[in-house]
Parts: C-alpha cells; structure tokens; sequence
C-alpha cells in the first residue's frame, strides 16, 4: 500500500525539479491557503510538548530543507538527521540547516539508524510519497525509543463525497493553475499529480488504524484544508 515505484520516481523527479526551479514552496503554501507554515511549526511543537525537548529526531522527507529549518528553529539542541530521497534536495537542506544536523539520502521504508535510537519520528508533507505505507510505520515504531513520538502532517484521502469534490477542485485546477502563475511556467501543470498521490495516500481512519496497532496511542487532527496531522507515541514490542 504506496505509490508504485515508477510513479513514486516520477513524483521524486518532479519535486526535485520544482525545488530547484524554487517554485515548489511558493505554490504549495498556496495550496494550502497558506497555512503550512503554521501547519509545520504545530507538527514539530507536538514532538515536544508536555515534556523534556526531543534530543535526536528524524526529519523524513525533509525536501529542501523547510520543514528542518523549522525543527532546527524549535529545537536548537537537538541532533537532526534530515532525509530524502532527492540528492539535490538534501544538498539544499545542508546548505539551509546550521548543525547539529545530518543531511542523507535515503527513505522512509528503511531508516539508517539502529533500533530505538530516536526521540521523534516527523514527516511533514512526504508521507503520502512513500511506496509502503504501512512498511513506513514499522520503520518508524523501530527506530523510536519506547516513550518516542511519531508525526505525521499531510494530505490524506478524503472519506466523504463533498471532501471528494473539493480535493479534485483544489489539485485538479487550483494547484496547475497556481503553478502556471507562480514562476513555474509549463511545469506548473505537473502540480497535477498531487491529485493521485492524494487518491492513493491511506484515510485518517485507516491511518489511525494502523498507528494504532503499533503504538500504545494515536490521534488525528484534521484542519480546515485536506490536511491532517497523526500523533502517535509508545512504539508497541
């Protein structure tokens, strides 16, 4: 359950492309009616909240560096370790992210660190990329000490028929349109394909679902957009 690989090659291509043209980020706080900055620095807050600041986390599918700059921001002492699978992308993460950071490439499928060694676990905005979902989860529960967070900020596919309509609208029209407009020229058309990886990207309930069968927790949050964010703690043996 993820994107096939060819497809999840053409999406990994796409983006590295759009980051480096410097559009990516431009239309995708568009999509978002602006608000994942706001929706970024929520996530990564809830890795630490209501207890000690997270020492050593993982920033999965850290694009060019946005979402670590953000944790960075948050957390100035922690050890970060960003990756992507876009080399391209994780040279502009380390040139963006002061240390202590690690900057690799590498996937969510198969982290390259030992077992219950992190203190968090965030994907913001790349989960939906992954080729197994549920593989993605296990890494994660493997990887988090046994009072670990897992976040997740991402779209998810819609359970209702008018959800339905107004996530087509909004990646179908809104998002090529947005990047047609936005400095992308042409290649704006292939904000297009978010639309299925949307359509493919697992339901708030299943997502929880599966959470729960493998932390001790798990809450979703939706916002006003098709946006949710997963916390899940206590990895399960």
């Amino acid at each position: 359950m993820g994107l096939e690989v060819e497809f999840w090659e053409r999406i990994r291509s796409e983006i590295e492309e759009l980051a480096e043209m410097g559009c990516y980020e431009r239309v995708s706080d568009i999509i978002s009616l602006y608000l994942a900055p706001k929706l970024r620095t929520l996530a990564a807050a809830l890795l630490g909240t209501g207890r000690d600041p997270p020492r050593r986390i993982i920033d999965v599918g850290c694009g060019p560096g946005t979402s670590t700059a953000v944790l960075r921001a948050l957390y100035p002492e922690a050890e970060i370790i960003a990756i992507d699978p876009a080399e391209r992308n994780v040279l502009k993460a380390r040139s963006r992210v002061s240390q202590p950071a690690e900057c690799i490439t590498g996937v969510f499928e198969s982290l390259p660190v030992q077992s219950s060694s992190i203190d968090g676990v965030i994907a913001m905005f790349s989960f939906r990329d992954v080729t197994d979902y549920l593989a993605s989860l296990d890494e994660a529960r493997r990887v988090l000490r046994p009072d670990g967070r897992l976040v997740i900020l991402d779209l998810y596919r819609p359970e209702g028929p008018l959800e339905s309509f107004l996530t087509a609208l909004q990646f179908k029209v809104v998002a090529p349109s947005a990047g047609l407009t936005m400095g992308c020229g042409l290649n704006g058309l292939r904000f297009a394909d978010i639309y299925p990886t949307v359509s493919r990207m697992m339901t708030p309930t299943g997502l929880v679902r599966e959470a729960k069968r493998r932390f001790a927790r798990a809450t979703f949050v939706r916002t006003p957009t098709v946006v949710g964010i997963l916390l899940a703690e206590g990895p399960k043996p």
